[in-house]
């Protein structure tokens, strides 16, 4: 193990110490948002259930991180997995495969993937009708990863792979078609997700018009990287290569260099103009997310020239200095570890040294309290921009984690 890696062993094993009690990661934050994946127990929980084959005791605190989190939920509102019960169920069936079946009750992973594929056909319902092109046909709530189908359907495709393919079916079948259609919708200037300018998520000016959001938390990035994992490990669908084709010769023609817009605007210009900036080199809008979803499209059709494409991104990114990254601190989402992944999916090397440097270092809080700080009101401690997914994506480079679990914890970003 070369000395980064030790290092990165460290440093996850050091934050899942820290957030060993759930009790106490409870009481650092708001009550709301106490038993959600993205920002509190159902994150730590998967952490510690990851770690149960390397960590002994992990499995038995991943199950008191469960069961204070489910206890947490309340009648929080139905989302997609990272917030309301999704965010358990989603938890629950990533991290099941890692523990033993006495850590869960009998019916509890089964339940959660009911209770998915009942939200996703839910999700599903709301897309419109019309089937002609036009803004909003889609909203991006509809289809992204944080609280749509993309999400919803990335677990329910993970269910599917591990047994639970009853359960899972109807909800699975509601997302590919809903994402088949929408991808296959639109046109070249205003493809099926293009948005009107006050229905973009985030803060987005000079678009009167609207736009097209690329990257993989919001963007059509998502509904592809779903859509490709589909065409190769799950069942069959209609017309999914043809929309899978559609979304990655859309995302080729805006790029810009060797990466890519957040928003791509039509307006009368052409298609691959970028507007804005912010994240661009994030795993939620940014190039690594996009390029994941991309390479996910060339296995899927067997097609190389999308793994060229984001080959070179990736290089180009690697090669640009990590102090000039557009990133946010060490979390999954808007900072270095969702690079880290992205680039440890991808098999780039100079990349993921360049990632798992930044994050160590970003992390390693003071001599007196070493990775301390993510809990003591950093970072936070969730799975998208907390301690927990920073753990998770250092555990994976440090090679804590299993080499081939049933179901994939990065599977929640749809990387994998």
């Amino acid at each position: 193990m070369t000395t980064d890696r030790r290092a990165a062993a460290a440093a996850a094993l050091r934050i899942a110490d820290v957030l060993a009690d759930p009790v106490e990661v409870a009481r650092g934050l708001p009550a709301e948002r106490r038993h959600t994946l993205g920002e509190g127990l159902a994150g730590t929980a998967l952490l510690h259930a990851s770690l149960a084959a390397a960590v002994p005791g992990a499995a038995a605190r991943a199950r008191a991180h469960w069961q204070l989190a489910a206890g947490a939920i309340g009648d929080s509102r139905p989302d997609g997995v990272y917030r309301g019960p999704g965010g358990l169920a989603a938890s629950l069936l990533a991290g099941a495969g890692q523990v033993s079946q006495d850590v869960l009750p009998g019916d509890a992973v089964r339940d959660a993937v009911c209770w998915l594929s009942a939200r996703t056909e839910a999700i599903a319902s709301r897309q419109r009708p019309d089937p002609a092109p036009g803004p909003g046909t889609c909203p991006w709530s509809v289809y992204d990863v944080m609280s749509g189908l993309s999400g919803t359907g990335r677990i329910l495709l993970a269910a599917h792979g591990a047994g639970w393919s009853g359960e899972a079916a109807p909800g699975l079948a509601a997302a590919m078609a809903a994402l088949t259609r929408m991808v296959r919708s639109g046109t070249p200037d205003r493809p099926g997700w293009w948005l009107p300018a006050g229905h973009l998520p985030g803060t987005a000016t000079g678009l009167p018009e609207g736009a097209a959001i690329t990257g993989m938390a919001h963007g059509i990035a998502g509904p592809l990287a779903l859509l490709a994992l589909a065409e190769t490990t799950g069942p069959p669908f209609p017309r999914r290569r043809a929309a899978i084709r559609t979304a990655a010769d859309w995302l080729l023609a805006v790029r810009e260099g060797d990466s890519w817009p957040p928003r791509a605007g039509a307006a009368g210009t052409a298609p691959g103009r970028g507007t804005g900036s912010g994240r661009r080199h994030a795993w939620c809008y940014g190039a690594p997310g996009v390029t994941r979803a991309l390479a996910l499209a060339s296995t899927a059709l067997d097609d190389p020239q999308y793994a060229r494409a984001a080959g070179h991104a990736l290089t180009a990114l690697a090669e640009r200095p990590v102090a000039a990254w557009d990133t946010d601190g060490p979390g999954l989402c808007h900072g270095s570890a969702g690079i880290l992944v992205c680039a440890l999916r991808a098999g780039h090397r100079a990349l993921t040294e360049n990632a798992a440097g930044l994050t160590l270092r970003l992390v390693a809080g003071t001599p007196s309290e070493p990775y301390g700080a993510p809990v003591a009101g950093g970072t936070g401690v969730g799975f998208l921009n907390g301690a927990a997914g920073t753990a998770l994506a250092l555990a994976q480079y440090a090679g804590l984690l299993p080499q081939s679990p049933p179901v994939p914890w990065d599977c929640l970003l749809l990387t994998a």
